[in-house]
């Protein structure tokens, strides 16, 4: 949320598990926000619908990792693209990344990468192993945070006398 904040992307949520109904999770996404969840909200999508809906007329780009993917650096940006980040433990579903118009991918060196488990996990009822465990991936702050600022800076590119504050 921070990251977004400080691109100025819009962010909507789609919580199918609904742990962010738990007061303590959500007191920790705020502590994590830096006061940007009071000042931008969290705004969820509550159902497939209304993600068609907010997909009408825009791309909707997801991120994977694995094959049939474009790397995050031969990828253009259009304006009022939908980027779509997956959990870290999951990533996005098969179905969501076939539904998607592209799916890009922040690439990274081939090395062996399985996924600790986690001391204080915000699901701790879950019991399914991690998708992909092992294979090279980052953390969904960390890609939102590569992702957000490729945008940015192929904007900045496109746009070199524009106040950078009307960004994206």
């Amino acid at each position: 949320l921070r990251l977004a904040e400080a691109y100025s992307f819009a962010v909507n949520i789609i919580d199918s598990d609904r742990v962010l109904n738990d007061a303590g999770k959500m007191s920790n996404v705020s502590d994590f926000a830096c006061g940007a969840l009071p000042r931008r909200g969290l705004p969820r999508l509550e159902s497939t619908e209304a993600l068609t809906q907010l997909r009408t007329g825009r791309r909707l780009i997801a991120t994977a990792i694995g094959e049939n993917t474009i790397p995050l650096t031969g990828f253009q940006f259009q304006p009022d693209d939908l980027i779509a980040l997956g959990n870290e433990y999951d990533g996005l579903s098969d179905r969501f990344v076939r539904e998607a118009d592209v799916v890009i991918q922040v690439p990274t060196p081939p090395v062996w990468m399985p996924k600790e488990q986690s001391k204080l996990p915000i699901d701790p009822l879950r019991k399914a192993p991690v998708a992909r465990d092992g294979e090279p991936s980052l953390n969904v702050a960390v890609t939102g945070g590569i992702v957000c600022y490729a945008a940015y800076a192929q904007w900045l590119v496109n746009h070199p006398t524009e106040d950078s504050s009307t960004r994206l």
